[in-house]
């Protein structure tokens, strides 16, 4: 068997096949396995430029760690709120408040994030819920998520929090992400008609604080490592070609011919396929094996984004006061380059650094081609510029990184569920998709996605993933 692509996905997917007593060969085209997990050292450290963390929230997800042998090691992010930049400038992050808006209304009420004609709005929301009622969310029907949450709350929730949480995690426009593919939790509320606040419930004496988002000192890197530990594995092997083969040229059940390109071309005759790639990657090694396949996976654009990471003398900036929160999300609205920060040394314990303090900046959306127009040095300067303006932080950094990710954050518009269910539909026995193109951004939900690919795999070929590995 093969899998097409070396990253998080690829690498769980080959793991749960190889596993399963199948011979894999992930096939990885840039010269690194990981993908948007790389950790890189700044000042002698080493600090995570593409994912920043695991969440263990997600089904399986420690199951899997524990299986690696990463629990014992695992880092966890510190309490605390975000600042969020509003027209009276920072305010906390009220809690309560995730991507998809506001499950509680009295922090909400005593932030000072939003004005009174837009607190008395979305005040109203229970009652908006029961008299709308459901929407049909059903296969073939979507939503946007700013469309959604903001006939629930009213436009400035949509504004001040959905667009600068949910907006800078997809680098999009909430006003066009689908709310079916982006806050899957969501649904079950919106289609009977619930109100999205919680109803206020009695606190629980005694029960353990549950981790939500970790790390490892080392990085991310060490989940890549684990991974793709005794997997058969080969960089620099782009794969240009993709071909069926029938049953009688030379294999019994027929499989598929991989054609691989670079500085040492060969084929490679398997009886099935994991397709671990952007969505437009999959769709062109798919054009000629399944049209029908191929062409929904075309209708997903990608964005482009940067990671800046900055190492300050830590004795010259820790007293400063937006220091004392995890970071800054900016909307889009503001019309920064910068559109979030996170404060590494106040969040995670492995980078707070007796000489060095941790900034990571955030910056690149969907429709925005600035990014592109602007050599490393001008991105640094702007968006340096954005944080002075911010948070008054006005000192050159000691060292600093740019980390460009060009067209890698992939664009779940209003229909992107029923593409991708269209194109799963179409592919031909043997052949499964998995990422961030197809099931959603984060570590965890490409963990997810990649198990499932590697099952209906395993299933096509009458294998059973072993019982010591869980589903994810």
């Amino acid at each position: 068997m093969a899998v097409i692509g070396g990253g998080v996905s690829g690498l769980r997917a080959a793991r749960r096949l190889a596993e399963a007593g199948a011979d894999v060969t992930v096939l990885e085209a840039s010269p690194r396995i990981g993908g948007q997990v790389h950790t890189v050292e700044v000042a002698g450290v080493p600090v995570d430029t593409g994912a920043e963390a695991m969440h263990l929230g997600a089904p399986g997800v420690t199951d899997l760690l524990d299986s690696l042998g990463l629990t014992d090691d695992m880092v966890t992010a510190r309490p605390g709120a975000s600042w969020i930049v509003t027209p009276r400038g920072l305010r906390r992050l009220p809690a309560g408040v995730g991507p998809a808006g506001p499950t509680r209304l009295r922090p909400v009420l005593r932030s000072g994030v939003m004005t009174v004609p837009g607190l008395v709005r979305a005040g109203l929301e229970p009652i908006v819920a029961q008299r709308v009622g459901g929407i049909d969310l059903s296969p073939g029907e979507d939503r946007s998520v700013g469309d959604f949450v903001g006939s629930r709350f009213g436009g400035q929730v949509v504004d001040r929090f959905v667009d600068p949480l949910l907006g800078s995690l997809h680098a999009g426009d909430v006003r066009t992400l689908s709310l079916r593919a982006t806050t899957p939790s969501l649904v079950p509320a919106a289609t009977a008609g619930r109100s999205l606040v919680r109803k206020r419930r009695p606190a629980r004496t005694g029960a353990a604080p549950t981790m939500s988002f970790v790390s490892w000192r080392e990085g991310l890197d060490r989940v890549v490592t684990a991974l793709a530990s005794g997997l058969d594995v080969h960089t620099d092997t782009p794969v240009e070609v993709v071909e069926r083969l029938t049953p009688g040229e030379g294999r019994e059940r027929g499989g598929y011919r991989v054609v691989v390109g670079g500085s040492d071309p060969r084929t490679l005759d398997v009886d099935g396929l994991v397709l671990a790639t952007p969505g437009d990657v999959t769709a062109r090694l798919l054009a000629e094996v399944s049209p029908e396949a191929s062409a929904p996976l075309t209708l997903t654009d990608r964005a482009s984004v940067a990671t800046i990471v900055l190492a300050y003398p830590r004795h010259v900036v820790e007293a400063l006061p937006a220091f004392r929160g995890t970071g800054v999300l900016v909307p889009s609205r503001v019309g920064s380059l910068l559109k979030a920060a996170t404060f590494l040394s106040t969040k995670w314990p492995q980078l707070d650094h007796p000489e060095w303090y941790f900034c990571r900046l955030s910056a690149g959306r969907a429709g925005d081609d600035r990014l592109a127009s602007f050599d490393d040095d001008e991105l640094l300067a702007r968006v340096r510029g954005d944080l002075r303006t911010i948070i008054g932080l006005d000192v050159a950094p000691r060292h600093a990184l740019v980390q460009r990710w060009p067209h890698a954050m992939p664009q779940l518009t209003v229909g992107h569920p029923d593409r991708v269910a269209t194109a799963r539909a179409a592919l031909p026995a043997g052949v499964t998709i998995a990422g961030s193109s197809y099931d959603g951004v984060g570590i965890a939900s490409c963990l997810t996605s990649a198990t499932r690919a590697a099952d209906t795999l395993l299933d096509h070929l009458g294998l059973t993933a072993t019982q010591g590995d869980r589903p994810v």
